[in-house]
């Protein structure tokens, strides 16, 4: 498609001939949504701007340089682009025949020879190198939720680290954008307010091109993408943000998505308000245009084959599901048009020590595990509370429960329900052939350390329901995430297990929350045991775990005292402190005390470490990031949270509430993982840590 452009190594000896940079000058031409590199190779990067004509909508031909040194001096590459309305000038560019292991800085230049702000990029290393790995680690940003402080948090942090510990490449774990316009308020419990950009206009994306379309969700005001530009015009507002773009100038991300990229809750190309083909193919597209990935280039991943492909336009209609396959991919033309006309998941190999593994939980997955026919209506997502883990299993297997022997009906709340999955196929997340491509390359792999990272959190999250009348010791509550696909996880943990494949640590984000813990083989057995890691980190600014969580408990105040409570009791920052945290990590009766008395003293002692014992970290009301130092021994993560974002900090100091810091020392083959050293710098977890 126009504005995707590909160099080889002769980009390196070639020349070309650019206007003279007349750097800090005006133009008429600008790069309102900043520059970007992406997927270190050790031979290559990708490079990325938009650029526009402010006088006209025409095709716009800039240079790009790449430069050994910051000042330009040595310059190694140079290339003349084009970006045209056809890719909403936006402009991709490869670059390969470089040197492994080493920092790059780049540039585009105009037209008239106005340039870009400089970015700094880098190569992995050689395939056989030891050399160490630090990442930061992004998801879920909001921007009328609030300001992105993370990312200028992070680069503070960064400048001001020693070099042994400065971050080589920043991974954002999806949920880059949240499609769902609805005006820039800002929603704490028990307050409200509206944000403000620093030229004054209020934090919003504003009116799409289109005029969007209502949501049809029970609450709010949420306005939806219709078209190619609605999706454009929202990347273009969330890359606006200065603290974004600082980061993405000068660090080298790596990017997959999650629902939000599309449509909420969206599968395939499905979703309860409908069939979605035509947005799945715009969703790809305006995410291959502004998101920046080598794909079709890609290097082969450790099982020899590189699954990825740059996005291709077909035309669909949107339709019905048809027949699916036995892991619930559908076989409906439009459906298997629009889900191939890209695909992301793909590897990076950073030398000897580590080979990252970059999933697609959305393109290949099923629907969510608890079927929402049984709520009564097929919008609501969420039960009023969590459910016995038993029925998620029921349903996300299928027709092939109980040895294909499936149940007709099933007791819910007290009540017996018809079974709606009993004609269905097992449900998956990754589906066959993608699971089979992780299966492959995680046994094939020779690397230290295998980084699986996921949109989606693969560990349990147990609530204590206990004290209902139709309770569970572990209710299921979260069942879009790999809690609704029990069979595939256990699945897949049994093949890390049964390969005696060590080293495998997932990396994700997508709860609005800070979380650390162990993945199991499978936690209803008695006999479960540990058999990877898992760190899930915080959103940059959408709203936090303890807020929603709050909501979606409304109507129960039995389940809200068990989430949060009166934060002014204990003079917190905020109007509602997290008795979640508790909940979590050491049982409902233990997140009650707290709630009621406000007191962690009196809610230690009724600690149930029986609860969610693979659970080794909690904190429900962070916003932030976290960060991984891996060396061939341990990998050392550390999660920063901050303030509710609703100051912009992009050109001061964000503010830290806490760190907590843990260590994953490698284990050998049979042996099983675990978490250590975990430390508080800070204060206020209420109960977040269970050593």
């Amino acid at each position: 498609m126009a504005g995707c452009f590909t160099t080889t190594a002769s980009l390196l000896s070639c020349t070309v001939t650019l206007s003279p940079v007349r750097a800090g000058q005006s133009s008429r031409y600008q790069f309102p949504q900043g520059i970007a590199s992406a997927d270190p190779q050790p031979d290559a990067i990708l490079l990325w701007t938009r650029v526009i004509d402010t006088q006209s909508d025409a095709t716009v031909s800039i240079g790009m340089q790449l430069s050994s040194d910051q000042a330009f001096d040595s310059i190694i590459a140079e290339k003349s682009l084009t970006a045209g309305p056809d890719s909403d000038h936006t402009v991709r560019c490869f670059v390969d025949g470089l040197e492994a292991d080493q920092w790059y800085y780049y540039r585009f230049i105009t037209p008239d020879g106005y340039a870009s702000r400089t970015g700094r990029t880098r190569t992995a290393p050689a395939p056989d190198a030891d050399t160490n790995l630090n990442i930061a680690m992004f998801s879920c940003q909001n921007y009328e939720s609030g300001y992105f402080n993370a990312y200028r948090r992070f680069v503070l942090d960064d400048e001001s680290a020693p070099s042994a510990r400065k971050a080589d490449l920043c991974i954002h774990a999806g949920d880059f954008i949240y499609e769902n316009v609805n005006g820039g308020s800002f929603k704490e419990m028990g307050s409200t307010g509206t944000l403000y950009n620093p030229d004054g206009g209020k934090r919003t994306a504003g009116e799409l091109p289109s005029g969007g379309r209502p949501s049809g969700r029970p609450r709010g005001n949420q306005i939806l993408p219709n078209t190619l530009d609605d999706y454009r015009h929202i990347y273009k507002s969330y890359l606006s943000d200065p603290a974004l773009q600082a980061a993405r100038a000068w660090y080298p991300f790596v990017y997959i998505w999650d629902d939000h990229e599309v449509l909420n809750d969206y599968w395939q190309a499905y979703h309860p308000g409908g069939s979605i083909q035509k947005l799945k193919v715009m969703g790809n597209q305006v995410w291959f245009e502004y998101m920046p990935a080598i794909l079709s280039d890609s290097r082969p991943g450790p099982g020899g084959t590189n699954p990825a492909k740059d996005f291709n336009f077909v035309e669909v209609d949107n339709a019905d599901p048809g027949e699916f396959d036995e892991d619930y991919l559908s076989l409906e033309p439009n459906t298997q048009a629009a889900i191939n006309s890209m695909s992301i998941y793909r590897s990076l190999q950073w030398g000897t020590l580590a080979d990252i593994l970059l999933v697609d939980g959305r393109s290949y997955r099923g629907p969510r595990g608890l079927d929402t026919s049984i709520l009564g209506t097929d919008l609501l997502s969420y039960p009023p509370a969590p459910i016995d883990p038993e029925l998620i299993h029921v349903m996300n297997a299928g027709k092939t429960a109980n040895s294909d022997n499936p149940p007709e009906t099933m007791q819910y709340e007290g009540r017996e329900v018809p079974n709606p999955r009993i004609y269905s196929p097992r449900g998956s997340m990754l589906g066959a052939k993608q699971k089979q491509w992780l299966k492959d390359n995680l046994t094939a792999s020779k690397a230290r350390w295998k980084l699986l990272v996921n949109n989606l959190p693969m560990m349990r999250f147990g609530f204590d329901t206990s004290f209902l009348e139709h309770g569970h010791k572990s209710g299921i509550y979260w069942t879009d995430s790999w809690d609704g696909m029990p069979l595939e996880r256990n699945e897949i943990m049994g093949y890390i297990k049964e390969n005696n494949l060590s080293n495998v640590v997932s990396l994700t984000g997508d709860r609005h929350a800070h979380y650390a813990g162990i993945v199991n083989d499978d936690y209803d057995d008695i006999a479960s045991t540990a058999v990877i890691p898992e760190l899930a980190g915080a959103g940059v600014s959408a709203l936090d775990r303890l807020s929603v969580q709050m909501v979606y408990f409304r109507k129960n105040e039995e389940l809200r005292k068990r989430t949060g409570f009166d934060g002014r009791r204990v003079g917190y920052y905020r109007n509602t402190a997290p008795a979640m945290n508790a909940w979590f990590l050491y049982g409902e009766e233990c997140a009650k005390v707290l709630s009621e008395t406000a007191n962690v003293s009196e809610a230690e002692k009724v600690k149930d470490p029986s609860v969610n014992p693979h659970m080794h970290f909690a904190d429900g009301d962070a916003y932030g990031y976290y960060r991984v130092f891996i060396t061939s021994s341990n990998m050392h993560a550390e999660f920063v949270t901050i303030p509710l974002p609703v100051k912009d900090e992009s050109q001061h100091e964000p503010k830290v509430l806490r760190r907590v810091s843990m260590d994953i020392p490698s284990w050998p083959s049979g042996d099983q993982p675990k978490i250590r050293n975990i430390k508080l710098t800070g204060k206020h977890n209420f109960l977040g840590i269970k050593h």
